[in-house]
């Protein structure tokens, strides 16, 4: 197999805490509350203090790619100020000269889900077109800053799935259906902005969409059902990367929102804007897969949730309509090798640009032993069937620039705190206690960095020493 990038992704709110230290703004997140007594984000993994020893240990991992994202309000507090936070600039300069230091090419996603409050409070974040000012003067000045040091960027995380949870391009404002279409539509034309200016300044560097690409099943051979799986994809995959790769809604998404009784305010000049965009890549990210049209063995099979107990709180687990052609992880996320190589062969046949993935992890409750060791045997094997089916993709003509994991390290989860844990690397906290916030490596720690090392020929645990 021809050489790709190995590594691994995080996310400013879910890792670096320090929500207000060294003159960083508030962002949606922070100010979030999680349901069933979760913890905040204002601590995280406490990168913004520990990242030095974070990539240290990636660099012993062997990673040749990170991607991190940058938090809008460390660099802008109120969003729109006219001079940045000069501290903010000098965090992510360590991180980018440390990477750099490491031989590991630094990925920024300029967005995921921390609008700066003040933007939402003052013109109600991305309804306005304000907003998209604003993160356009944000974005120059990280592609002037960090020009010829940052290789790849990624506008916005998941955009296709910010109407699903409002929350993350509403924050507390209560949207209606229309404000947040035309809050999507401004997210297009920020990204499209991000797209032009990078080029423009930073010739160097290379720019590109991200989708959360949702594989769906039809529940039957109902023609019905099979319309109905076609139809999510077309409305959740399809009408992102049209827009963004080519630069048009496509009829059938514009049908959709008539029948919500939506019309997108589009000026003129946006979808010229759209047009010349131009990305350089697609991102990707993966997971699980869905069923549309019913359930599969719905008379005769009930799923029930499982629940976890910590601290007076009660964590619920991810619902979803079973599928009993494939097992599922403990959080009810279906694992499903084979959808990750139909998601990589779709977008190859669609869109014909490269491939960064971004995200492909399993989520798991974990504790240390009394050794500081976390046998994690369990996401091994998920990681090694989707290297499997990876490999298998590229084989077939996919043009993969690189395979990131989520996560590096255990972070904060977007809806379910810090006992859903992703990482190779144990972080010491609890969900309400910090402990010490050690570093201890999992044993999925030591295989990787023998996948990465063999270019992902050496998939096997059988001889790591751990």
């Amino acid at each position: 197999m021809e050489k790709i990038l190995w590594g691994s992704s995080t996310n400013a709110q879910q890792y670096e805490g320090a929500w207000n230290e060294d003159g960083k703004g508030k962002s949606i997140a922070d100010v979030r509350v999680l349901p069933h007594n979760y913890s905040d984000f204002h601590i995280a993994s406490d990168g913004y203090h520990r990242y030095q020893e974070d990539i240290a240990l990636y660099k012993k991992m062997g990673f040749s790619i990170y991607r991190f994202s940058i938090a809008w309000s460390r660099i802008f507090p109120n969003g729109d100020d006219e001079t940045p936070n000069i501290k903010g600039l000098e965090y992510y300069d360590n991180v980018v000269n440390a990477l750099i230091k490491a031989n590991i090419t630094p990925v920024a996603t300029l967005y995921a889900y921390d609008l700066p409050v003040s933007l939402l409070d003052r013109f109600r974040g991305w309804t306005s077109r304000k907003t998209i000012d604003a993160y356009q003067h944000y974005v120059d000045t990280i592609f002037e800053h960090f020009k010829n040091r940052i290789k790849f960027y990624v506008p916005f995380n998941e955009p296709n799935l910010y109407h699903v949870d409002a929350e993350y391009i509403a924050g507390n404002k209560h949207l209606s259906t229309q404000e947040l279409w035309q809050g999507e539509h401004h997210l297009a034309l920020a990204y499209a902005h991000a797209c032009i200016d990078c080029h423009r300044i930073d010739p160097s560097a290379k720019i590109g969409p991200n989708c959360a690409f949702m594989v769906n099943y039809p529940s039957s051979a109902d023609p019905k059902s099979v319309a109905s799986a076609q139809q999510n994809m077309y409305l959740t995959d399809y009408a992102y990367l049209d827009l963004y790769v080519h630069g048009y809604y496509p009829k059938f998404f514009l049908n959709h929102l008539a029948e919500q009784n939506v019309k997108l305010q589009i000026n003129p000049g946006d979808m010229d804007l759209l047009k010349n965009a131009q990305p350089d890549f697609i991102s990707s990210t993966y997971y699980a897969t869905y069923i549309s049209g019913g359930s599969y063995a719905a008379d005769d099979k009930v799923v029930k949730n499982k629940s976890f107990e910590f601290q007076g709180g009660l964590v619920q687990r991810n619902d979803s309509t079973p599928n009993p052609f494939t097992s599922e992880t403990e959080w009810g996320w279906t694992i499903d090798p084979l959808g990750f190589y139909y998601q990589l062969m779709d977008i190859h046949e669609r869109y014909q640009l490269p491939i960064l993935i971004l995200e492909n992890g399993m989520a798991h409750t974990e504790q240390m032993d009394e050794h500081h060791k976390v046998y994690d045997d369990y996401r091994i094997d998920y990681l090694r069937e989707h290297i499997k089916q990876l490999k298998r993709a590229i084989n077939n003509g996919v043009d993969i620039i690189g395979y990131l994991t989520w996560s590096a390290i255990d972070l904060h989860s977007t809806r379910e705190g810090f006992v859903k844990r992703y990482g190779f690397i144990y972080v010491d906290r609890e969900e309400h206690n910090l402990r010490t916030l050690k570093r201890y490596p999992k044993k999925s720690f030591y295989w990787y960095k023998q996948v990465i090392a063999s270019n992902g020929e050496n998939l096997s645990d059988n001889k790591i020493e751990y």
